[in-house]
């Protein structure tokens, strides 16, 4: 061993003289070790450095420090390291290895193990670099039982009194020096784990922690950590797809959207009604993205099932309020749905059997690390199910019903920064009723998604993508023989970039869809058939939309984020637009032309500003003040003239006569925590004004009617109300109770009565329920079993009546009420499921969990409609219908393979 020098340091220095750690360099020390330049720097200055030559001979000087400080480059260079300097006189420097570091952190492990708590060594990297680097650690938390990610965790890093938390689908990021850490995991109710971490270059962690074995004392489970509502944002929840799976279902098929329903503000219309309303919103004004591509009809067999599996879901974010400015397009909410990526270091199978279907998926690695394949598929063998409905409205017994769905994902890592996914989601149903008629509708879809981090505070994600959705009816009837067609074919790329820096996280982008629509062609499927060959024009549009927003967080208890979205809408040609005749009544015998439009021609053009707002204020520890407001555009319309949605509705894009719905809403509320986050209360209130709603006119006909502007008004549309949730989120028995109170009201007043609704006066709309009611719980009688539950209630949806017959040259013509001036009689069920999960022993490969279900306990026989019979009497006798009149038990089992 060689000591640099060996000098008195009176000998040598003068404690008046200017400091050597202030120092300039120059920028010829780039590409020299550190040692060469110490050396250097003490024969041109006069200067004296004292150090161990074995210390320092490996770490190298690789940029340019020019116009920096001495001072400023052995800061940077020791970082993270054991060693260090002191200043013993102005020019005199001893560089020291300081022990203590790793000292404390080998006691660290000592006392870890001497308490119980796992450890476990990880290391990234083959080996140390010769000086210290940055290091990107991008890590997960999962429950090791059940693959799910852990939200909220607690991390800390070498025992410092800092720590972050994971997020709601349990990532976090470390930005480190390249050395030796000790990281420790906490989640109450799980097991402590602490990691010997040796970091030596940028990579992936992934932490499992595993559920105590043993019952925790209560005060242990008071502390149990939940998510901290006054953090939250307004109008958001985030939905864990391992409750979806234990809460009860229908004949046990676990349905994302069935529990999206049970959130404050959703409704639905009744059992088998696809999709939900939000906030007084109709069906339609729900943006539902699957892994960023819209998706215009989430449904299977009419809505009883939503077309997504579970068992493919990753994430699941729901948005009613305070909508961020990145989404648009639809005015009530959004679902983002976002599919597993494969995992990358083991294989994992997962197969399933229920009443009426069964469900495979498979998840690995192609190359460890580096490239990932995820695939599901579900199939039924429902028929069963439609043959047990009885109803005097059609004879179901001889009817057929299938469907499918599946998901393949591919993910490849470039690098630490750089992913590319690729996505492929198919659903498909078939209905048949015997001799009469078959429904099929469909979709597709494939996007592929590249990310890429430019930096640790800027990262991007850049999706293209296309879906086709469509349906198809076909009458089987030899003197109608026919099929219908109807198909969306829609094309996007998305670019969304994300600045993160100090207070503020900023979102920045730009998004175009380019939408096909071919609103429908009908074609004789036989030489005996008498169906007319009819062929609508297909519509062209594009939707492009510039948005920015800023999460600004001032400091502790004050979070502002801001966004302006800017949506443009186009309509071109080819195309056809008649011309009616000024002041009259628009009806087609009142045409006078005819507007030809070539291809690519504009039609119509809207352009929007969208500004977003929210704002969240933690006036105590416990509590916070929440407010959001935001306007949004929507260009697409649902053209129905039902309550719920079905597959051969028509969606209509905003062009020449229709103009797109623009919806304002404000919201407000408050929450509080109470107990350690053990009980929390939160309560929403909200008014929403839309502008350009459509509604049809009495009697219209939509279906293969190249004249909608004849048969679709628009007004004005007005819902408000309150919500409020009471929570009790962590012992033995967790649960929910939602209530809402809400009114939704629609106003069409033309220039006449015949282009009015109601005549002119406003009127409920068909979804409006004031009373909402949803009480969910779920009770741990053990660490395996479960007993779970949901009631829910609202008032019965408004409907249009006949009142009254009279006689019109022998035939009975009825008098219709006013637009929705009666309601069908509330709706209110009760379901219960026990869940028994297999041995939670993470040595066994195969885990088993049986679920068995109650629908409708009590059997109510809710009305899904009205009909009514036209007898001898002067008032139309009415009959109700409902889909599920009786309890339905099932069993459903899944096993899965890791």
């Amino acid at each position: 061993m060689r000591i640099l020098t060996i000098l008195l340091l009176f000998a040598t220095t003068s404690i008046y003289g200017q400091n050597i750690l202030d120092y300039k360099f120059n920028g010829s020390e780039q590409g020299k070790d550190l040692l060469t330049v110490l050396e250097e720097i003490s024969e041109t200055e006069n200067a004296s450095f004292y150090t161990i030559d074995n210390w320092i001979s490996n770490i190298q000087i690789d940029r340019s420090y020019s116009a920096q400080s001495l001072r400023v480059v052995l800061d940077q260079l020791f970082e993270g390291t054991e060693i260090d300097y002191i200043s013993m006189y102005p020019r005199a420097v001893v560089i020291i290895k300081d022990p203590t570091k790793d000292k404390k952190r080998r006691e660290s492990l000592v006392t870890a193990l001497l308490e119980g708590k796992q450890v476990d060594t990880y290391k990234i990297g083959d080996s140390a670099p010769t000086m210290p680097i940055d290091v990107r650690l991008e890590g997960q938390v999962i429950d090791w039982t059940t693959g799910e990610p852990m939200s909220f965790t607690t991390v800390q890093l070498n025992d410092s009194l800092d720590v972050l938390t994971s997020d709601e689908e349990g990532r976090f990021v470390l930005e480190l020096k390249s050395g030796a850490y000790v990281l420790s995991f906490n989640y109450v109710g799980y097991q402590d784990k602490v990691i010997d971490l040796l970091a030596y270059e940028s990579g992936p962690l992934f932490v499992e922690l595993e559920k105590e074995t043993t019952e925790l004392a209560e005060v242990v489970v008071e502390a149990e950590r939940t998510e901290d509502l006054t953090n939250s944002k307004i109008g958001r929840a985030t939905l864990s797809v391992r409750d979806i799976k234990r809460a009860p279902s229908f004949l046990g098929e676990a349905d994302l959207v069935k529990q999206v329903q049970t959130l404050p503000g959703v409704t639905t219309v009744g059992e088998a009604a696809t999709g939900f309303n939000v906030r007084g919103g109709s069906v339609d004004q729900n943006l539902i993205l699957y892994d960023g591509m819209p998706v215009f009809n989430s449904s299977h067999v009419f809505g009883f099932l939503t077309s997504f599996n579970p068992e493919a879901v990753e994430d699941i974010s729901f948005y009613k309020g305070g909508i961020p400015a990145n989404y648009g397009g639809r005015i009530s909410s959004v679902l983002d749905i976002k599919s597993k990526d494969g995992d990358f270091k083991e294989w994992k199978v997962n197969l399933g059997i229920g009443m009426i279907t069964s469900n495979a998926s498979v998840s690995g690695p192609i190359k460890e690390d580096t490239t990932s394949i995820a695939a599901s598929i579900r199939t039924s063998y429902s028929n069963w199910l439609v043959h047990s409905v009885r109803t005097d409205y059609a004879d179901l017994s001889n009817s057929k019903v299938n469907f499918y769905d599946a998901t393949l994902k591919l993910a490849h890592k470039f690098t630490q920064d750089t992913k590319l996914s690729f996505t492929a989601y198919s659903s498909n149903d078939a209905f048949s009723l015997e001799g009469d008629t078959t429904y099929r509708w469909h979709n597709f879809q494939t996007s592929a998604r590249l990310d890429h981090q430019f930096s640790p505070q800027l990262g991007a994600d850049f999706t293209l993508g296309r879906s086709v959705y469509g349906y198809d009816l076909i009458n089987n009837d030899p003197r109608q023989a026919s099929e219908l067609s109807y198909r969306i074919v829609t094309s996007s790329l998305n670019s969304n970039f994300h600045w993160d820096r100090d207070e503020h996280k900023v979102d920045f982008g730009w998004q175009l869809s380019h939408y096909l629509f071919k609103p429908g062609t009908l074609e004789p499927t036989s030489s005996q058939s008498n169906a007319a060959r009819v062929s609508l024009e297909n519509q062209y549009s594009l939707e492009s939309a510039l948005f920015i927003n800023d999460e600004w967080t001032i400091g502790n208890r004050l979070t502002l984020e801001a966004g302006l979205r800017i949506p443009m809408f186009f309509t071109f040609g080819p195309g056809e637009v008649y011309e009616y005749q000024p002041g009259a009544i628009r009806q087609t015998s009142n045409i006078i032309d005819t507007l030809n439009y070539n291809g690519g021609q504009l039609i119509k053009t809207y352009l929007g500003l969208e500004p977003r707002l929210s704002l969240n204020w933690k006036f105590t520890e416990n509590a916070a003040f929440k407010v959001g407001y935001n306007r949004i555009y929507q260009f697409l319309h649902l053209v129905t003239n039902t309550a719920a949605v079905t597959p051969v509705d028509v969606w209509q894009p905003s062009g020449y006569y229709f103009e797109p719905q623009v919806a304002d809403q404000i919201s407000a509320g408050l929450v509080k925590d109470f107990k350690d986050k053990k009980y929390g209360v939160s309560t929403e209130v909200f008014y929403k004004y839309i502008n350009n709603l459509i509604d049809f006119k009495d009697g219209a006909q939509l279906i293969l009617n190249n004249h909608l502007e004849t048969e679709l008004l628009q007004g004005e549309g007005e819902s408000y109300g309150v919500e409020t949730s009471i929570a009790k989120n962590s012992g033995k028995l967790t649960g929910n109770i939602n209530y809402t109170y809400s009114r939704a009201f629609r106003q069409i007043a033309g220039a006449t009565i015949s282009e009015s609704i109601n005549q002119g006066q406003r009127y409920p709309a068909s979804f409006d329920q004031p009373h909402i009611l949803n009480l969910s719980w779920k009770l741990e009688m053990s660490k395996r079993h479960y007993f779970t539950g949901n009631f829910t209630y609202h008032t019965g949806r408004p409907v249009t009546i006949p009142v009254a017959l009279f006689g019109f040259e022998n035939t009975p013509v009825a008098f219709f009420s006013g637009r929705n001036q009666y309601r069908i009689p509330d709706y209110h069920r009760l379901d219960l499921a026990l869940v028994i999960e297999g041995n939670h022993n993470k040595r066994r490969k195969a885990k088993g969990t049986w679920v068995i279900s109650l629908y409708n306990v009590y059997a109510r026989n809710n009305p899904y409609t009205l009909f009514f019979r036209y007898g001898s009497t002067s008032v139309p006798e009415p009959y109700q219908l409902s889909i599920v009149g009786t309890i339905l038990p099932s069993i459903s089992y899944n096993l899965k393979f890791e």
